[in-house]
C-alpha cells in the first residue's frame, strides 16, 4: 500500500501473494484472539439483542432483585471467580498456541497463488506539484534572462546617435565643398588652395551662401534636430516647458557648450587618418578551450584553467554550458560561492537545462536550503520525465533529508526507466536478427487437402531431437470409432484446429495401423484423428515463451557516480556510492572499486583510492580504466617508475581507457626526465593525433629539440604558440631553436617575449643563459 502514498498516485494495481491464516502470527501483531470480522459479527448480534428487548419489566423481576443480594458464605467462592478472570489473557494465549494448523491454507502457500488486486481513488492521498507550478517557483528563485539584450533609449544610445548624425552631415558638407571648389583644385594643379585669411573667409561665405540658398542648410538642421531632442529628454530629462526665460537661457547655455563637445568627438571619429587594426578572429573553438581548460585542471594548474574558462564565457555570455562547466571546475576547487553565481547564470539563461538545475540544487542541499534543493531537482525532472539520472537524483536527494517513501518512488521510476533503456536498446538486435527469417505459412491459408499432405510430409520428415517436452506424454487410450462416423463429417473448423494441433506438437512415435490411429483424444470427443496425426490433449495451448527482463549495463546509483564525478560533486558521489554498496548481492564491481578511487582521488585520499584499486584490480585485472587510475596515483605520489609501468600496462590492452590524454601526457613526460626522447616524441605524438593541445606540442617539441633535429622541434613549437601564445616555456624553447641556427634577431625576441609572460624556471633559463653565452648573441642586456 505504500505506493498509494507516492504524490499524485490515485491507482494501484498489483498481485499479492496469499498466506494461510495463522491465529499465532495474527495474535502476536494484533494482541487480539480471532479476525475483526468475528468481532464485528459479535458487536452487530449483541446490538440485535438489545434492540429486541422489551421495555417493560418481567413477571419475577422482584425476585431476581432479592436474588441478587449474594450469601455471606459464598463470599470466598467470589473472590476466587475474580482471580480466575484475571488469568484470562493467559488462558488465551495458551489457546491460541494450541491452535490447529490450517492445512487447507498451506496448500495455497505451496502453490505460490497471488490474487490481483485494484485500488482506485477519487483524489490521490498526497497532492503532486503540476509541472507549471514547479517552473514557476524555479522562476521566482532564478528569474529567466531574455537570450537578447533589450534595445533601451538611454542617455549613452543618444549620444551615439548623435555622433552618427554628426557624421553623416559631416560627410554630406565635405561633398558640397568639394563641389563647389574643385574646379579650383584642378587649375592650381593638385597643390593646396591659397590659405590666407581673407581666402578662407570668401570660402566660407560662398559655402554659406550655397548651403542657405539651396536649401541644404535646412536640411542639415532638420537630420540633427531629432537626435538632439533625445539627448535633452533621456540625458537632461527636460520634458516640459520652461517657467521663466531665465532658466530657458540658462539650459540653452548649457546644452550649447556640451553639443558643441560632442560634435567635437563626432567629427574626431569620422575624420580620424588612422584605420582600426582589425581584430583577428580567434583561432580555437569553444570545444578546444574546453579541453584546454581540462588539460591544466589535471595538471593542477588551475590559474590557466580559470583564463580558458573564462575566455569562453567572454567570447558567448549567452551559452549555458559555458557557465555550466565553469561552475564545475568551481565545485572542484571548492569555492562553493562562485559555482551557485555560475550554475544560476546557467539556469537564467535556460531554464530547461536539466544538468544546471540538478548541480544547483546539489549546492542548495550541501547549504542545507532544502526546500529550494528539492525544487529544482523536482524541475529537472518535470523537464525531462524519461531521464534516469534527474531521478536518481530526486531519489539521493530525498534519501539525505530521510523522507523514505519519496525516495523509494523516485528510486522505483529511475529503475523502471533503466530497464526500458535496456529493452530499447536489444529491440534492434532482435530486429537485425529476425529481418531474414520468414514465417511459415499457417494452416489457417490452406485447404484441407494441402494442409493434411504438408501435416504427413512433416511427420515423416520430422527430427527427433527438435521435439519439445510436452510431446513426450503417453496418448491416453480411447474407444474405438462409432460406425456411422467418417473423416469427411467432420467440421472443417474443427479439422483445421486438430491439424494446426498436430503441427505444434509434433510427432509421437512411430506410424501404427489405422484401426489404431482412427480414435479420439478422449471417450466422447467429436474430433476425429488422421493417420499420423500425433494425439494431443485437446484443451492443451503451448505458451510461447516470455521475454526476459533485459539487465541493465549499469545500475542507476552507478550512473549517478559517474555524472557526479564528472561534475565533481563529492558530497552526493559518497552517496550515491553507498547505495550502490547496499544494493549489490553478489558484491561491489569493479567499476564500483574505480569510481571510489576515483572520488578518493578527488579529495587527495591516496591510501583509500589505493586499497580500492587493488580490489579493482583483483576483481578485474584486465581493466584499462583501473591500472590507468592507479598510474595517475602513482604520478601524484612520486613513484615515477611505478607509474610508468602502470601506464605502459595500461595503453597495452586492446581496449582504450574511458580517457586517454592525461595517460599519454604523464607517461611521455616521464620518459622526458628519464632521457628516453625517442618514446617520449612517440607519445607525445599520440595525444597530438588524438587531442592536439599546447601541452602536447610543447612536449613534442621538447623531444625533438633534444634529439637535435631542430626543424621538426621549431614546427611543434609554432603550433603550440599558437594554440597558447603566454606560455613562457615555447617562448624559451623557441629562442634555444633560433639561438642553434644563427637567427639572433628572432632569439632575442622569443627570448624577451619569455620573461615578459613570467618564465619562472631556473634550470631552463640557466640552459638559455649558457646557450647565449656559447653562441655570443641573444641576449640584449649583454
Amino acid at each position: 500500500m505504500a505506493p498509494l502514498l507516492y504524490p499524485g498516485v490515485k491507482r494501484i494495481r498489483g498481485a499479492y501473494r496469499v498466506y494461510a491464516y495463522d491465529e499465532r502470527e495474527v495474535f502476536e501483531k494484533t494482541k487480539r484472539k480471532g479476525a475483526l470480522a468475528d468481532e464485528v459479527v459479535k458487536i452487530a448480534s449483541g446490538m440485535l439483542f438489545r434492540n429486541t428487548q422489551s421495555p417493560f419489566a418481567k413477571k419475577g423481576a422482584d425476585k431476581a432483585v432479592d436474588k441478587k443480594e449474594p450469601k455471606k458464605g459464598k463470599a470466598k467462592d467470589i473472590k476466587e471467580d475474580e482471580a480466575s478472570a484475571m488469568l484470562k489473557p493467559s488462558d488465551t494465549n495458551s489457546q491460541v498456541e494450541d491452535a490447529p494448523v490450517n492445512v487447507e491454507g498451506l496448500q495455497y502457500v505451496e502453490a505460490k497463488s497471488y490474487v490481483m488486486l485494484e485500488i482506485c481513488l477519487n483524489r490521490p492521498l498526497i497532492p503532486k506539484r503540476p509541472a507549471e507550478e514547479v517552473a514557476r517557483r524555479v522562476a521566482e528563485y532564478i528569474p529567466p534572462r531574455p537570450l537578447f539584450p533589450k534595445r533601451t533609449n538611454g542617455a549613452q544610445k543618444a549620444v551615439e546617435d548623435f555622433h552618427q548624425q554628426v557624421g553623416k552631415v559631416a560627410n554630406q558638407i565635405l561633398d558640397e565643398f568639394r563641389e563647389l571648389f574643385g574646379t579650383e583644385l584642378l587649375n592650381a594643379g593638385g597643390s593646396d588652395l591659397p590659405n590666407t585669411d581673407a581666402d578662407l573667409e570668401a570660402r566660407r561665405q560662398k559655402m554659406i551662401y550655397e548651403l542657405n540658398s539651396s536649401g541644404k542648410y535646412f536640411a542639415f538642421k532638420e537630420q540633427l534636430k531629432h537626435s538632439v531632442v533625445k539627448i535633452v529628454r533621456e540625458k537632461y530629462l527636460k520634458t516640459t516647458t520652461f517657467t521663466s526665460k531665465d532658466d530657458l537661457q540658462a539650459f540653452l547655455s548649457e546644452l550649447y557648450v556640451y553639443l558643441v563637445d560632442q560634435m567635437h568627438i563626432g567629427l574626431g571619429n569620422v575624420l580620424t587618418l588612422e584605420d582600426k587594426t582589425p581584430v583577428p578572429e580567434p583561432l580555437t573553438d569553444s570545444a578546444q578551450l574546453k579541453h584546454f581548460a581540462r588539460e591544466a585542471e589535471v595538471n593542477e594548474n588551475f590559474e590557466l584553467a580559470t583564463k580558458y574558462y573564462q575566455e569562453r564565457i567572454a567570447r558567448n555570455k549567452t551559452d549555458s554550458s559555458c557557465w555550466f562547466d565553469y561552475g564545475t571546475f568551481c565545485l572542484y576547487i571548492n569555492d562553493i560561492a562562485k559555482a551557485e553565481e555560475c550554475f544560476k547564470e546557467c539556469v537564467a539563461i535556460n531554464q530547461k537545462h536539466v544538468e544546471g538545475l540538478m548541480l544547483y540544487g546539489v549546492v542548495c542541499a550541501m547549504e542545507e536550503k532544502n526546500e529550494a534543493a528539492e525544487t529544482f531537482f523536482e524541475a529537472a525532472t518535470c523537464v525531462d520525465p524519461k531521464n534516469v539520472l534527474a531521478w536518481t537524483m530526486l531519489g539521493l536527494f530525498y534519501h539525505g533529508i530521510s523522507n523514505e517513501i519519496s525516495a523509494e518512488m523516485a528510486m522505483m521510476e529511475a529503475d523502471k526507466l533503466n530497464i526500458s533503456s535496456a529493452r530499447k536498446a536489444m529491440k534492434p538486435v532482435k530486429g537485425i536478427v529476425a529481418k531474414n527469417i520468414e514465417p511459415p505459412p499457417t494452416p489457417e491459408h490452406m485447404t484441407v487437402d494441402e494442409a493434411k499432405e504438408s501435416e504427413v510430409g512433416e511427420v515423416n520428415n520430422i527430427d527427433t531431437k527438435s521435439i519439445p517436452s510436452i510431446n513426450k506424454i503417453p496418448a491416453t487410450p480411447s474407444m474405438p470409432q462409432e460406425k456411422g462416423t467418417s473423416q469427411t463429417k467432420a467440421k472443417p473448423t474443427d479439422r483445421k484446429q486438430s491439424i494446426a494441433q498436430g503441427k505444434k506438437a509434433g510427432s509421437m512415435g512411430s506410424r501404427t495401423s489405422s484401426k489404431e490411429n482412427v480414435s479420439s483424444a478422449r471417450p466422447g470427443s467429436r474430433h476425429v484423428r488422421s493417420p499420423g496425426t500425433p494425439q494431443v490433449p485437446e484443451n492443451h495451448e503451448i505458451e510461447e515463451p516470455r521475454e526476459s527482463t533485459p539487465v541493465p549495463p549499469q545500475s542507476v546509483y552507478m550512473m549517478a557516480s559517474d555524472w557526479l564525478l564528472e561534475a565533481k560533486a563529492m558530497a552526493f558521489t559518497e552517496r550515491a556510492l553507498a547505495h550502490e554498496l547496499l544494493s549489490t548481492t553478489g558484491g561491489p564491481s569493479p567499476q564500483y572499486y574505480i569510481s571510489l578511487a576515483r572520488l578518493c582521488l578527488q579529495k587527495k585520499d591516496f591510501e583509500k583510492a589505493e586499497e580500492a584499486l587493488e580490489a579493482a584490480v583483483q576483481a578485474d585485472h584486465q581493466n584499462p580504466d583501473a591500472w590507468g587510475i592507479m598510474g595517475h596515483l602513482r604520478y601524484l605520489s612520486g613513484d615515477l617508475a611505478a607509474a610508468k609501468d602502470c601506464y605502459e600496462r595500461t595503453i597495452s590492452f586492446l581496449t582504450n581507457p574511458s580517457e586517454t590524454h592525461s595517460i599519454y601526457l604523464r607517461l611521455a613526460s616521464i620518459y622526458l626526465q628519464d632521457g628516453m626522447f625517442q618514446e617520449a616524441k612517440r607519445t607525445f605524438l599520440l595525444a597530438c593525433k588524438k587531442s592536439p593541445s599546447c601541452v602536447s606540442w610543447l612536449g613534442v617539441g621538447i623531444a625533438c629539440y633534444r634529439l637535435s633535429e631542430l626543424s621538426e622541434a621549431e614546427d611543434a613549437l609554432s603550433e603550440a604558440n599558437i594554440l597558447n601564445n603566454s606560455d613562457p616555456e615555447v617562448w624559451a624553447f623557441l629562442s634555444m631553436v633560433c639561438l642553434k641556427t644563427a637567427r639572433q634577431l628572432e632569439a632575442e625576441q622569443a627570448y624577451k617575449y619569455a620573461l615578459k609572460v613570467g618564465l619562472t624556471d631556473e634550470d631552463l633559463l640557466a640552459e638559455i643563459l649558457s646557450l647565449q653565452e656559447e653562441v655570443g648573441f641573444g641576449n640584449p642586456q649583454l
